[in-house]
């Protein structure tokens, strides 16, 4: 009897997993400082007001100019950077046909050597968001017939950045499969190319405690019977509280996967996920990772080193 691929609902069961529990144990840290935060808002209140003399309705003036600002600046980056058509498309699939040359397209063997698979055969994506006042949005499509993934994630924030936290996690994951028709070891080989922009704010003051934060990376894991760990590469990072920053992530690379000892005739799962992060805090504060529209990060393939 041939070896079944695991069905969609058992990926989806196991794409979420990881994501979830960092979703929750971020909703616990935050839930745990909460208290302290609050306390230190209102002291720090105390001083603006009673020694520094700023009054409070002209905090809140402050909160939404910086906002308003940071409005402007979304609009303008989103303008200068996005970009309106496939026009990436032509050297990506030309790309695409030399390395399919190399090989015979095909996702199983007996012998050793590289096997090549260019269809993914499930996606699965999902944000996860935590709103203290701010602006939060995050979406994760994909598109299995184009290899590619869509990855959103943008906040920003309200206040003075002391009480208040707003991010936004988008993951997104593609799986490829290779059915070894006899007992051996499997390293799998990811190639990938980010076409995207992003944008980061941040103007922090002595009365207050803004800052922005993005974090981009690519991971993959395998699986055949059991998972392995999961390797993963940081393809984007950057982190301020006076920053002001915007530009395309256009790039490519690749990168490898722990080994497995795999049995015969069992299929082996190669799970692909990419994590766009964003965090803010304090007005007019914003961190944005948009692939999607014509953006995208695509998979062109994932080689199966096999011996």
């Amino acid at each position: 009897m041939i070896d079944q691929l695991p069905t969609k609902e058992w990926l989806d069961d196991h794409a979420q997993q990881e994501p979830e529990q960092e979703f929750v144990e971020h909703e616990v840290a935050i839930e745990n400082t909460k208290e302290d935060r609050r306390k230190n808002q209102e002291e720090l209140q105390d001083v603006i007001t009673s020694i520094v003399n700023i009054k409070p309705e002209a905090l809140e003036k402050e909160h939404k100019d910086a906002n308003e600002k940071a409005h402007i600046l979304t609009e303008e980056a989103e303008k200068a950077l996005a970009t309106t058509s496939d026009i990436f498309d032509t050297e990506i699939n030309t790309q695409l046909m030399l390395d399919s040359n190399l090989v015979a397209l095909t996702t199983g063997g007996a012998a050793s050597g590289r096997y090549y698979d260019y269809h993914p055969y499930h996606g699965w994506g999902k944000s996860y968001i935590h709103n203290e006042g701010g602006v939060t949005r995050g979406s994760s499509g994909f598109n299995l017939a184009a290899n590619k993934m869509f990855p959103y994630a943008r906040a920003r924030g309200d206040g003075s950045g002391i009480s208040d936290d707003n991010d936004v996690t988008t993951s997104v994951k593609l799986y490829f499969a290779f059915f070894p028709k006899n007992i051996g070891h499997i390293r799998a080989l990811v190639s990938y190319t980010t076409r995207g922009w992003y944008q980061i704010y941040s103007n922090d003051k002595w009365y207050n405690s803004k800052e922005a934060l993005i974090d981009l990376e690519i991971g993959v894991r395998l699986y055949q019977n059991v998972w392995t760990g999961s390797r993963k590469k940081d393809v984007f990072s950057l982190h301020g509280d006076n920053i002001n920053r915007k530009g395309r992530i256009d790039g490519s690379g690749n990168f490898f996967s722990e080994s497995m000892a795999v049995g015969a005739n069992k299929w082996v799962i190669a799970e692909v996920s990419v994590r766009a992060h964003v965090e803010t805090e304090g007005s007019g504060s914003t961190a944005q990772l948009n692939f999607k529209s014509h953006d995208f990060i695509r998979i062109p393939y994932v080689r199966f080193d096999f011996s």
